[in-house]
């Protein structure tokens, strides 16, 4: 069985707010390493975004974790490859999910197997369809 991945954007996507995960992440988090994959997280945000998640518990979780003070643009390509590169894995077996527009071009554009958006409830479906996510989601933990 190959290497696989999933990378999952920080700021709104993991956390509801700056010190509050949405629910099921830890939950998520568990059983997606329990069953092998690797796991990877992008901020556009500095390094607090690694404080916000070790304050969560569940930095430990993260194999990988790029913020812009470590890449700049770190939710460009480059960021996603350099994100692969450390999780040794493939673009055609890592899957991006984010619950932002932007995001979801990102993955795509880096050619990612998969894109997932997160709607979170809001009105966002279709514009996350429009911009190409393969499937979108309520919540995190869906």
């Amino acid at each position: 069985m190959s290497k696989r991945a999933i990378i999952f954007d920080i700021d709104h996507t993991v956390f509801a707010a700056e010190q509050t995960l949405h629910d099921g992440v830890a939950d998520l988090l568990h059983i997606l390493r329990r069953l092998g994959f690797k796991i990877g997280a992008l901020s556009g945000n500095d390094h607090r975004a690694l404080v916000r998640l070790d304050e969560a518990g569940i930095k430990h979780l993260f194999e990988s974790v790029l913020c812009s003070d470590q890449l700049a643009n770190s939710k460009a390509v480059h960021g996603v490859q350099r994100m692969l590169y450390e999780l040794g894995v493939a673009s055609s077996d890592a899957v991006l999910v984010s619950h932002a527009y932007a995001d979801i071009l990102l993955g795509q554009e880096a050619g990612v197997a998969k894109v997932i958006g997160v709607s979170h409830g809001m009105d966002n479906v279709r514009p996350l369809k429009r911009a190409g996510a393969h499937h979108v989601v309520e919540d995190i933990a869906g």
